[in-house]
């Protein structure tokens, strides 16, 4: 068997996977720190001169349509009277829509930020490496084995995780479009206020995903370090292989790691009703 076939199956296959892993893990680590402001100055710079001074001005225009809405509803309605408490209750909303739109990008810019900060603050955990520290039978059986799954399963979890967190920019930039156009819904009346409510919270969800993606591959880089329990060799027989136990936790834990990771914008919206 040539010398190069020998090396794959060997150590090399685990080194290209830790290889790939690593930098992804760097790109991504990089970016969660990232405001949306720096990831791409370019789109930002597109998003806050072009597109949303163009939403902006349709949302002024649906403040008036909305709140003539709000009136004519309250007028219509012959089950109830109109009172002096729905009057100052709709001039009250319309005064703190036009506040919130004169301090709209600002506000969603500091939140931005402050998600920005927050990964700073957690994410402080060096990325674990994949490398088994042991050579013994077990590793150099593993490596013969599943030495090209373990580098297809390293290209497909760095991929993956690496879109869901350049996802969450274009959506974030999109959002920031949107939300001229959710704030006047907000004066409407009890109905159509549920679709502010609605995109403000699928913004703080988008803004504050990122902390928990953060706090999950924090997470995961200790349980790649200390290991798995569950897969543990035990005995003469167990020391001898502690090498294939090594790799089989940084195989699981690199899945494991990619599926918490995508599934956190699901579990934030359940945990915290977004």
């Amino acid at each position: 068997m040539p010398d190069w076939v020998t090396n794959f199956f060997g150590g090399f296959s685990i080194g290209l996977a830790n290889t790939i892993w690593k930098a992804a893990m760097a790109l991504i680590g990089g970016l969660l720190g990232t405001s949306p402001q720096d990831f791409s100055p370019d789109a930002w710079n597109f998003v806050e001169r072009t597109l949303y001074p163009w939403s902006l001005a349709i949302g002024i225009s649906l403040l008036n349509l909305f709140f003539l809405i709000a009136i004519c509803r309250a007028v219509s309605d012959l089950h109830h009277n109109i009172t002096l408490e729905m009057v100052i209750e709709a001039f009250i909303k319309i005064v703190v829509a036009n506040v919130i739109f004169l301090n709209l990008f600002l506000l969603m810019r500091l939140i931005l930020s402050i998600a920005a900060a927050m990964v700073g603050e957690v994410f402080t955990t060096q990325n674990a490496d994949l490398m088994v520290d042991e050579m013994d039978i077990g590793s150099t059986l593993f490596y013969l084995l599943f030495g090209i799954f373990f580098v297809l399963v390293a290209i497909v979890c760095s991929f993956l995780m690496l879109l869901t967190v350049y996802s969450r920019y274009i959506r974030i930039y999109l959002l920031i479009v949107l939300a001229p156009f959710a704030l006047p819904t907000l004066i409407g009346g009890r109905e159509t206020e549920r679709t502010f409510y609605a995109w403000l919270k699928t913004f703080l969800l988008n803004a504050f995903e990122i902390v928990a993606i953060a706090l999950t591959m924090a997470i995961s880089f200790k349980i790649i370090h200390a290991g798995i329990s569950v897969f543990e060799g035990s005995g003469l027989i167990g020391e001898a292989v502690d090498g294939f136990w090594d790799a089989l936790n940084a195989l699981f834990t690199m899945i494991f790691m990619t599926a918490s990771v995508k599934g956190v914008n699901s579990l934030l919206a359940k945990a915290l009703a977004l």
